[in-house]
């Protein structure tokens, strides 16, 4: 059976000194720290690394750094558990927040309830009474609710946008854009559930976003495509196909005009010089 979180409390000192090398996990890794402090992260933190993300944590030396980790897997969320769909909703929504930060700001109120959700699970997943499979479940959703309505959590559309849209028509927009590009997106497909007219969400979208619907949703493509040419030995036709282009004409054409360089390069470039994470 596919173990779907794990939860544990950590406590890295001079005899365990944490991870001191840049791993990742097949698993979304999320970390809440209680006491001490560290090179990344301080009491009262949290961070968020998504499946695959290369990252280390280790305290400061004659320091002990206290946390709470959960691992969960993303099929925690998918029909075959009878989740609802707005749970993967929500966390795409945090995973496009992590796009610009794995340090995740929260207010006083926020980290404290984030804290106790922490400390909650861990007593469920210790002690594993009847439910406890199911409650865990409950209580990550609620944590990501959490996260997501914390007047903190700002997501930034652009780099260079760091506040929240005026707009809440055009938020759902982009979530839906994060969250669905795989899919056969049109204009049609998002005015189904913005209630705008097309030339008012055209124009509004612009106004909120700085770029066009098509130019945001080929962006956001790109960048995914971009992480799979990195990450991956997926041939670029299959890359195409996952992120949401029909043919690999227009993928090539689309990808070139946003990252200025052919696929293949931007593969072989990202081989000789591999992005790391930043750690803030």
């Amino acid at each position: 059976m596919k173990l779907l979180f794990f939860i544990s409390n950590i406590e890295l000192n001079e005899m365990n000194k944490g991870d001191l090398y840049l791993h990742s996990h097949l698993e979304h890794e999320m970390i809440y720290c209680y006491e001490g402090e560290s090179p990344y992260i301080n009491s009262g933190d949290l961070l968020f690394y998504p499946a695959g993300q290369k990252h280390k944590l280790s305290c400061i030396p004659g320091k002990t750094l206290k946390f709470r980790q959960i691992y969960f897997d993303e099929d925690l969320f998918s029909s075959s558990v009878h989740m609802e769909k707005e749970a993967l909703f929500v966390l795409g929504q945090i995973k496009l927040y992590l796009k610009f930060n794995n340090s995740v700001s929260l207010s006083k109120i926020g980290s404290e309830r984030v804290g106790k959700l922490f400390e909650s699970m861990e007593w469920e997943f210790k002690n594993r009474y009847h439910g406890y499979s199911w409650t865990i479940r409950l209580k990550l959703i609620e944590l990501l609710v959490t996260l997501m309505r914390d007047r903190e959590f700002i997501i930034p559309i652009r780099k260079e946008i760091a506040k929240p849209l005026s707009n809440s028509h055009i938020q759902d927009v982009l979530f839906f854009i994060n969250t669905n590009y795989m899919n056969n997106i049109k204009i049609e497909t998002v005015l189904k559930f913005c209630p705008l007219s097309r030339s008012h969400f055209h124009a509004l979208f612009k106004q909120e976003t700085g770029t066009t619907f098509i130019q945001y949703l080929n962006e956001v493509r790109c960048q995914k495509a971009g992480e799979l040419l990195a990450t991956t030995s997926d041939s670029i036709l299959d890359i195409s196909l996952q992120c949401g282009f029909n043919n690999l004409s227009h993928f090539g054409h689309t990808f070139n005009t946003v990252k200025d360089m052919a696929p293949g390069s931007y593969r072989k470039k990202s081989l000789i010089q591999p992005d790391l994470p930043k750690f803030h």
